[in-house]
């Protein structure tokens, strides 16, 4: 009966080690498969930006909504600020002084 229990622990020891080292193995290669696939995905893509690169987008894009200028001089469509676009938005949508917003 000893020699029994014996074989049968040594199994469930042994088959237990198994598992967790697969456990193990697989934790290990995932992330290592993935992360190769994203930074394949995303040179594809351009995706591919240095974090200064993204922080000088930003940048210009902050700027751009905080200008004004012309977008089509012929035809009078200029750019302005998102604020002040918001607020003549707004303005007229409530129909105040036909959407004149005086600062």
């Amino acid at each position: 009966m000893e020699a029994r229990t014996s074989s049968s622990l040594s199994s469930i020891l042994g088959g237990t080690a198994i598992f967790v080292g697969a456990a193990g193995l697989l934790a290990l290669l995932v992330p290592a498969f993935y992360e190769k696939r994203v930074a394949e995905l995303k040179a594809e893509r351009g995706w591919a930006a240095t974090p200064l690169e993204t922080n000088q987008t930003k940048s210009a894009q902050a700027s751009r909504l905080k200008s004004y200028g012309w977008i089509d001089r012929t035809n009078g469509v200029v750019a302005l600020p998102i604020e002040r676009a918001m607020e003549l938005v707004v303005a007229e949508s409530a129909g105040v002084n036909g959407g004149e917003v005086k600062k």
